[in-house]
């Protein structure tokens, strides 16, 4: 499994644009983990925050992928269709986060909060990027 996930490593490290998306992962784990430990203090009951935070941060996980297939396959076709595609992917990434916010609130508040949490560990990650990539290593 640790040569497996080496493999990964170098594999995201080689290229400038899957480095990035490396960063991007890295960063929504920190993130992910000071939300947890600052919910830890305030949230009751715990493991609904928590479940929420790790259904936030899965969440995170998939827009992020997302954005970067949605980006490669339509620098692969003409502008109209590129447009049309990229719209319609934007619009199922709202929808998903729509559907993991709406569970999360029939679970519990506390399971909302951590789940909406979860969800802006991407926009945290985006934020601390820079930092991210100045201490993250090369895999090479």
């Amino acid at each position: 499994m640790i040569m497996g996930i080496k493999k990964t490593l170098k594999r995201m490290s080689a290229k400038p644009e899957t480095r990035t998306l490396l960063e991007l992962y890295v960063g929504i784990i920190v993130s992910g983990m000071v939300i947890l430990g600052i919910g830890l203090i305030f949230a009751r009951p715990i493991w609904m925050y928590v479940v929420g935070v790790v259904g936030g941060m899965l969440g995170a996980s998939f827009q992020l992928y997302n954005m970067y297939d949605t980006i490669e396959r339509a620098l692969s076709v003409d502008e109209g269709k590129a447009r049309g595609y990229m719209t319609s992917k934007s619009m199922f990434r709202l929808v998903v986060s729509a559907i993991i916010m709406i569970v999360a609130y029939f679970v519990g508040i506390a399971t909302f909060v951590g789940a909406v949490m979860g969800l802006f560990s991407l926009k945290i990650s985006a934020l601390i990027n820079p930092f991210i990539k100045k201490h993250l290593p090369d895999f090479h």
